[in-house]
């Protein structure tokens, strides 16, 4: 990639004029010239971007505060062919966790164009109970409660929206709590079992969806903590337009410059 690169600065300087010192035959010469290394950098381009188009990822994160203390989350996408997969992670200490209310519980994102059909779907992530004084002990399983497996929790896809849920077919839980081997000041929401298991650590759901590309984006996600749940985090994505698509439009400005000035001296 870097042969496009060493292009695209070439091209960029011969577009503004630093090497059109030789008169109006020379200018058209030039700018013929000018054309042609255009459309090889986009060439180039093309077959780069094509050859990156496996996989794109995306961090969105949340931060705020509750009636139960700090919040904090994240969602890891990663956009491939035919796939996306999300990891949500809980961003607080373990020793700031003092109650249920601070556990992420729902992710409801909306892509930036249509998923497609859904095919096969799967959870992983450390389930744990918290017991007396904030101890973790490692269970078996994994958050299928998100995927609204067992007709628990909530999964659902609403034109472009995606939601994944551990409220919802009776208690809660599977609720994300960050890493930690202890919860020292957690208090009996946590340590009292009736939210146990909960996923210490990151949880991470793979969704097969025939509509998602490496160009697939988020544009808005609304994280939920708690129990009810209790706080609503609303966090819009990046804006669309740097990376390759930038330079692909940057490239056909250059070229719109060269005609100009083409047509300058014709």
């Amino acid at each position: 990639m870097s042969g496009v690169w060493d292009l695209q600065d070439q091209v960029s300087q011969e577009a503004r004029g630093e090497t059109y010192q030789h008169g109006t035959s020379d200018m058209r010469t030039l700018s013929k010239g000018l054309k042609t290394k255009l459309f090889g950098l986009l060439a180039g381009i093309s077959i780069y971007a094509s050859a990156a188009q496996p996989a794109a990822a995306l961090l969105i994160t949340a931060t705020g505060s509750g009636s139960d203390g700090p919040l904090a989350a994240s969602a890891d996408f990663t956009f491939g062919n035919g796939s996306l997969t999300v990891t949500l992670s809980n961003l607080l200490s373990a020793a700031t966790i003092r109650s249920a209310g601070q556990t992420v519980s729902d992710l409801s994102f909306t892509l930036s164009n249509p998923p497609g059909t859904l095919g096969t779907t799967s959870a992983a992530g450390q389930l744990a109970n918290i017991g007396s004084g904030g101890s973790v002990t490692n269970v078996a399983g994994t958050p299928t409660r998100w995927l609204g497996a067992g007709g628990q929790g909530d999964f659902r896809i609403s034109g472009n929206t995606i939601t994944l849920e551990a409220i919802g077919g009776g208690q809660p839980d599977q609720l994300i709590l960050p890493s930690g081997s202890s919860f020292p000041n957690a208090n009996a929401s946590i340590t009292g079992g009736q939210f146990s298991p909960f996923v210490v650590g990151p949880a991470t759901f793979t969704l097969a969806l025939s509509g998602v590309t490496a160009a697939t984006t988020v544009p808005l996600a609304t994280f939920s903590f708690g129990t009810g749940p209790d706080t609503f985090i609303t966090v819009p994505g990046p804006i669309a337009g740097a990376g390759l698509p930038g330079l692909i439009a940057a490239c056909g400005g250059l070229l719109a410059l060269a005609r100009r000035r083409r047509k300058q001296t014709a």
